[in-house]
């Protein structure tokens, strides 16, 4: 330690306490000696505490730096003196010749194991300045050699006889307490210690944690505020980091946790979990590591490389720092999000296989709602969809809810738009009087009915779910019906019409549409108003044939819904009436 190895006591060779007069001698001859270019007697140099070069200039130096009483005081805390002839002297002696190992004997038999008291204040004192020496070789730092000399020099300064050595090196009128003169040393040791490369302030900060002292909890609290400020300067330069570049934050949130972390234990020592700077701060990394980890996920959430395993590693990590519930709540609700996006990964895989035909399958969708609904038009959809499907079916499998209720979606489409075209064929028949317009419409529906019959078995051998199952069977059912009625149709006959094939819906199994409904039969006359009110009226019009749209769009949930309530049929009835009369 360069504060003991250089110290002024020691160039002029003088043990703390010597009196003024013997100074002024010592140093009057040390300079003959230094001019007449001769070595000087050691006196109390100890050539054994390392290399010492003199010069008139640092002795002059020297001189100057023993003159006030706080710099007496400050570089005897460094040095030696004589508080026990009977063992002191010895102990000099053995340093003057180079025997270490004796001077360290003598003063540890007076030392271990017992307290500072009047004999062996001085042992205390003198041994704690040789192990704080020794601690230091250059620019290595022996903690466990350090600890103990700190320990020992401690326990005096705590003692009752900390004032021994101001009243060896200073004036009588010089005044000083304990926790002045702690602080001195401390200060004076931790700005030596700051000059040797690699040995850290939370090193020293954290062997002093474990030594017991006057001004402990005064002197650690106070050396909180620069790590705290260390710690800072590293999240920021982490984040910094992160938002130039956000697939290294792995990287970056892992050395972060590493470049803060042995800081962090030591405050944690100093400050505890419920000390509010340290939750902080903790909490302030914790985050900063969270979001390396949200970000690095997000950039490649959508790529090849799979962030799971780095991103977990860092919400570890975060979860480990994190005190408050702030930082715990934000923790656990990302790694919530995280662990279901890795439970999901084997359906993302499989979307990924399929993509390609969900593309294409959306597009025909969204294509085939501008498309006028016939069958010819739902026999193309049809066609031009089953090739996708059948490669989903293959990565997902027949019985798989995402692939039949799409497979469901198309063949409800497909199905939609027979029933629209050959309920608009019915209408046309119901509505024409003319006898050879009402045979070309009978023909053109027994034609588009076959038809439908084909689209019909191709939707039947499709994979669809039980919903719409049973609501393909009612109206395969119905048009079953109707083709059987068609099946002996020529020019020449006619036919009676018995059954109703009605568009499908979510919920609908019945054949009668709302008016129909309430009025029981769809030849009633009130019907038969309607319907032409449909055809002249509605028809005309682009908002007319978009209610048309909607009401058979809807209507089939209602009939289900309703068809056996006879109030609400009779109420429905009353307001048709209403509206029949109006339109007349």
């Amino acid at each position: 330690m360069q504060i003991i190895k250089n110290n002024p006591y020691r160039i002029i060779g003088i043990l703390v306490g010597t009196s003024l007069k013997d100074q002024t001698r010592q140093i009057s001859r040390l300079k003959q000696y230094i001019g007449a270019e001769q070595e000087p007697p050691e006196g109390h140099s100890f050539p054994i505490l390392g290399n010492l070069g003199r010069s008139i200039e640092a002795v002059d130096n020297a001189a100057s730096n023993l003159n006030l009483d706080l710099d007496k005081l400050t570089n005897s805390l460094f040095w030696f003196y004589n508080g026990n002839d009977v063992t002191d002297e010895p102990a000099f002696d053995f340093l003057k010749e180079g025997n270490l190992q004796d001077a360290v004997s003598l003063w540890a038999k007076l030392t271990n194991g017992k307290d500072v008291n009047e004999k062996n204040a001085s042992a205390f004192f003198n041994l704690s300045t040789l192990m704080l020496n020794s601690a230091i070789t250059g620019i290595v730092v022996k903690d466990e050699t350090l600890e103990k000399g700190l320990r020992m020099r401690l326990k005096y300064l705590d003692s009752d006889y900390y004032n021994s050595i101001k009243l060896f090196s200073t004036d009588s009128n010089f005044k000083i307490s304990k926790r002045e003169i702690q602080l001195l040393f401390l200060n004076q040791t931790k700005s030596q210690l700051d000059k040797i490369r690699g040995f850290s302030a939370e090193k020293f900060t954290t062997i002093l944690s474990s030594i017991p002292f006057f001004v402990k909890d005064e002197y650690l609290k106070g050396q909180t505020d620069a790590p705290i400020n260390r710690i800072e300067k590293k999240v920021e330069d982490a984040k910094k980091k992160r938002l130039l570049n956000n697939s290294n934050g792995n990287i970056i949130g892992e050395q972060l946790h590493e470049e803060t972390k042995d800081i962090l234990t030591q405050l944690k020592a100093l400050l505890t979990n419920s000390n509010i700077k340290y939750s902080a701060i903790s909490d302030k990394i914790s985050d900063e590591i969270l979001q390396c980890g949200i970000d690095y996920f997000l950039y490649y959430r959508d790529t090849n490389t799979d962030p799971s395993t780095a991103t977990l590693e860092l919400f570890r990590l975060a979860k480990s720092l994190a005190v408050g519930n702030i930082a715990i709540q934000r923790w656990r609700e990302n790694t919530t999000e995280l662990e279901d996006w890795i439970k999901d990964k084997p359906g993302r895989q499989r979307v990924k296989k399929v993509s390609n035909d969900l593309e294409r399958l959306k597009a025909l969708i969204d294509n085939n709602e501008t498309k006028s609904e016939t069958v010819l038009n739902a026999k193309l959809y049809l066609s031009s969809t089953q090739p996708y499907l059948a490669n989903i079916k293959a990565v997902y499998g027949a019985f798989d809810e995402f692939y039949t209720s799409l497979s469901s979606r198309i063949a409800s489409d497909a199905q939609g738009m027979c029933v629209s075209e050959i309920n608009k064929i019915q209408d046309t028949l119901s509505s024409t009087y003319d006898q050879v317009t009402k045979m070309a419409t009978m023909m053109l529906l027994k034609q588009r009915v076959n038809e439908a019959w084909e689209v019909n078995n191709t939707i039947g051998a499709m994979d669809i779910n039980q919903n719409f199952r049973l609501r393909y069977n009612t109206n395969r059912t119905s048009l079953s019906s109707l083709k059987s009625q068609l099946i002996n149709v020529t020019p020449l006959n006619n036919v009676n019409r018995q059954s109703t094939y009605t568009k499908p819906s979510s919920s609908s199994s019945s054949g009668c549409y709302i008016a129909t409904m309430a009025y029981g039969s769809y030849d009633h006359p009130q019907v038969i108003i309607l319907r032409k009110f449909r055809d002249q009226v509605l028809e005309k019009t682009q908002v007319g044939k978009w209610l048309i749209k909607q009401y058979y769009h809807h209507s089939p949930k209602l009939v289900e819904k309703l068809k056996d309530k006879k109030a609400v049929n009779y109420s429905i009835r009353k307001i048709l009436n209403l509206f029949i009369n109006l339109i007349k």
